[in-house]
């Protein structure tokens, strides 16, 4: 009979099974830091020097793909998983449902407070029902569409071949992705849109993400690893060179190169968990101990960090404490990532000390 070591010691090798997922989740969710305190910059194009816009530019061109990286990582743990759909439901509700309607109503109150003290209750409902509570909920809307269909691709990705599940990543990025991009670009300058007005909802959203973790998690190689990187660095030059060209060209800051699904994106998430995946799964056991468990608590705290984060920008951009922490002050080479890694601890240690408390931790 195993004592009490071992199986502390068999739950922390199970915890860490696939450490290269913690590891980019904390990746992820300090992009989604970083890209937020950046906005307040790379929108100023026109106010602030363009040396200083482009450095915003490549700071948010870094880790642009950040959200849909969350998307590509449940798809990848999710659906190659099998359990009954009330199994599912049960999880879900504990670790998204909760803490979507807490967060929700925290933001609505703020909103009331500091923003809008004449909100009432029928606006508050049909923020929350629209998605219009504050800027970065969207994606608690997106997760949760995936979820409802969730049991239903588990059926199909358990019985696809990979053929199968190429061909429909191929027509989800000509549909959801190179298409749509190559109208707006037409559009952009003056020339007639490409549109093709084709009924595949399905294969036009984030859902292509979702499965997209899934494929590269199963078939992924290590042979990749080269051609990724050298993907990830092309895709990064598009985007960095291809928003400054644009917003030059019009003389206002253009998204068109940082939608989060143009097709540069797309290649970017993909090249980057591919490299990740591979590098990490075959250095893991280089890492020092003290080095992983903090991506791992820190991998943990992520979702918490995700919802937290708006709310200590919004403190420190207004001034709520008597002083104001901004990125717009300073030069953004350094203030960028140093405010947003003060940003990012602040999150954490709050979302790490919610964890250690009973009935507040299934808020996070």
């Amino acid at each position: 009979m195993k004592n009490q070591k071992d199986a502390r010691l068999e739950i922390k090798e199970e915890k860490i099974r696939f450490f290269w997922v913690n590891y980019l989740r904390m990746i992820a969710v300090f992009g989604v830091v970083l890209v937020h305190v950046t906005a307040d910059v790379i929108t100023e194009w026109g106010a602030i020097s363009p040396a200083k816009w482009w450095i915003a530019n490549l700071y948010d061109s870094l880790f642009r793909g950040c959200v849909p990286m969350f998307i590509m990582i449940s798809g990848a743990l999710l659906l190659p998983k099998q359990e009954s759909i009330r199994a599912f439901f049960q999880k879900r509700f504990n670790r998204i449902f909760i803490p979507f309607l807490f967060w929700t109503i925290m933001y609505l109150v703020w909103k009331k407070i500091f923003y809008d003290p004449g909100l009432g209750l029928w606006q508050a409902l049909g923020l929350a029902f629209n998605g219009g509570v504050w800027f970065h909920l969207w994606f608690m809307y997106i997760l949760t569409g995936l979820y409802l269909i969730t049991p239903i691709f588990r059926i199909l990705i358990a019985h696809a071949r990979r053929t199968h599940i190429a061909y429909f990543l191929g027509i989800w990025f000509a549909l959801g992705s190179l298409l749509p991009f190559i109208d707006r670009f037409a559009r952009f300058f003056g020339l007639p849109g490409v549109h093709i007005d084709l009924s595949v909802g399905i294969a036009q959203g984030f859902l292509g993400y979702f499965v997209l973790g899934c494929f590269l998690m199963k078939y992924t190689r290590e042979k990749w690893t080269k051609t990724a990187g050298i993907v990830w660095l092309a895709c990064l030059f598009i985007c960095f060179f291809g928003t400054g060209w644009l917003t030059m060209r019009s003389g206002s800051f253009q998204l068109m190169f940082y939608d989060n699904l143009s097709p540069n994106i797309v290649f970017y998430c993909a090249s980057f968990f591919v490299i990740i995946k591979t590098l990490l799964s075959s250095q893991e056991n280089r890492i020092a101990i003290p080095i992983k468990n903090f991506i791992l608590t820190s991998s943990k705290a992520s979702f918490g960090i995700y919802l937290i984060h708006p709310m200590i920008i919004d403190i420190l951009d207004k001034g709520r404490l008597g002083f104001f922490v901004k990125s717009t002050t300073g030069h953004p080479l350094i203030t960028i990532p140093a405010i947003a890694i003060f940003i990012y601890f602040i999150s954490f240690f709050i979302v790490w000390g919610i964890q250690k408390t009973p009935y507040l931790k299934r808020i996070v």
